[in-house]
Protein backbone atom coordinates (compact mmCIF):
# COMPACT_ATOMS: atom_id res chain seq x y z
CA UNK A 1 0.00 0.00 0.00
CA UNK A 2 2.23 3.06 1.08
CA UNK A 3 5.81 1.99 1.23
CA UNK A 4 6.65 4.16 4.09
CA UNK A 5 3.66 2.65 6.42
CA UNK A 6 5.90 -0.24 7.50
CA UNK A 7 9.26 0.98 8.08
CA UNK A 8 11.65 -0.11 10.91
CA UNK A 9 11.15 2.62 14.03
CA UNK A 10 14.96 3.71 14.30
CA UNK A 11 16.69 3.52 17.71
CA UNK A 12 16.68 5.98 20.45
CA UNK A 13 20.07 7.30 20.01
CA UNK A 14 19.10 8.10 16.72
CA UNK A 15 16.04 9.78 17.16
CA UNK A 16 17.26 11.68 20.09
CA UNK A 17 20.29 13.19 17.74
CA UNK A 18 17.75 13.70 15.04
CA UNK A 19 15.57 15.66 18.20
CA UNK A 20 18.69 17.95 18.99
CA UNK A 21 19.11 19.05 15.28
CA UNK A 22 15.45 20.31 14.92
CA UNK A 23 15.88 21.49 18.55
CA UNK A 24 18.48 23.68 17.73
CA UNK A 25 17.59 24.76 14.24
CA UNK A 26 14.37 25.68 15.56
CA UNK A 27 16.36 27.97 18.08
CA UNK A 28 18.07 29.44 15.34
CA UNK A 29 14.89 30.33 13.12
CA UNK A 30 13.04 31.54 16.33
CA UNK A 31 16.27 34.03 17.26
CA UNK A 32 16.64 35.31 12.88
CA UNK A 33 12.98 36.30 13.59
CA UNK A 34 13.50 38.26 16.98
CA UNK A 35 16.15 39.74 16.06
CA UNK A 36 15.35 40.79 12.52
CA UNK A 37 13.20 43.61 13.40
CA UNK A 38 16.15 45.41 15.39
CA UNK A 39 18.88 45.20 12.60
CA UNK A 40 15.48 46.29 10.00
CA UNK A 41 15.53 49.29 12.44
CA UNK A 42 19.04 49.81 13.09
CA UNK A 43 19.87 50.17 9.35
CA UNK A 44 16.97 52.28 8.50
CA UNK A 45 18.51 55.16 10.25
CA UNK A 46 15.11 56.49 11.23
CA UNK A 47 14.77 58.13 14.84
CA UNK A 48 11.94 57.14 17.08
CA UNK A 49 11.53 60.88 18.13
CA UNK A 50 7.82 62.73 17.27
CA UNK A 51 8.20 65.83 15.43
CA UNK A 52 5.02 68.43 15.56
CA UNK A 53 5.67 71.37 12.64
CA UNK A 54 3.06 74.27 13.34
Amino acid sequence: MFPGMFMRKPDKAAALKQLKTHVAMFGAWVAVVRVTPYILHYFAGETDELKLEF
